[in-house]
């Protein structure tokens, strides 16, 4: 089956692209440039948001309204967003403990994507947010850094963009993220390290010291394979 990946930022106008053709048992042809040139004919596509675009955050919600879009999820999150409901996509991704997982992007710019990839002729595709296409294992969290900042999944519906840190000091929200976790009982037992820049290295004792949670460096990882 063949997948086409597009990453894009919902916040600039839609006029370049990144974009991999993936196909099974080949390496994925890659390249970049305006919505008009992306290949065609792809059995699927999926179209891939930056880490710090997508809040994923945790509300209660009634249960016939986890698998609606629209303004009823949207004032679920008016608090974390502090902005016009109307101005947000909300989706409901799944449960995590006692509550609804929701994702919010910017509708403005979701549909500003949508016109340029139907003007393409390209009708029909998926949305995901880099975050969740991190691999994960059960008990352990997941982090893509590139040497100065990164993203972390949490869980199979939870994760976030983290602030900056360098070799040795591990990024502040990485440690705040790690003390609330424990105070809900959710800490992990370990984290994977997933290298997404050719100079990423860390120093692995110096951040378990400073996190006070094992580590180890998984495979590198990009979105387009």
């Amino acid at each position: 089956m063949s997948l086409l990946r597009i990453y894009c930022s919902s916040r600039d106008a839609p006029r370049q692209c990144q974009w991999a053709l993936v196909g099974e048992g080949r390496e994925p042809v890659v390249g970049e440039g305006p919505p008009a040139q992306l290949p065609q004919r792809a059995e699927r596509v999926q179209l891939v948001l930056p880490a710090t675009e997508v809040l994923i955050t945790r509300a209660r919600l009634p249960q016939a309204a986890r698998r609606r879009a629209g303004s009823v999820l949207a004032f679920a999150v008016e608090e974390e967003t502090l902005g016009d409901p109307d101005a947000n996509q909300v989706s409901w991704l799944g449960s995590a403990a006692d509550a609804d997982v929701l994702a919010v992007a910017d509708r403005q710019g979701l549909n500003a994507w949508h016109d340029a990839l139907e003007a393409a002729g390209i009708g029909e595709y998926e949305i995901h947010c880099e975050t969740l296409m991190l691999p994960r294992s059960a008990g352990e969290w997941s982090l893509a850094w590139d040497g100065r900042e990164g993203f972390v999944r949490t869980s199979e519906f939870e994760g976030t963009a983290t602030d900056c840190g360098d070799r040795v000091s591990p990024p502040l929200s990485l440690r705040l993220m790690l003390d609330e976790a424990k105070t809900r009982g959710e800490a992990p037992a370990s984290i994977a390290v997933y290298a997404t820049a050719p100079d990423s290295a860390l120093e692995i004792e110096a951040w378990q010291r400073a996190l006070g949670v094992a580590l180890r460096l998984a495979e590198p990882w990009d979105w387009r394979t």
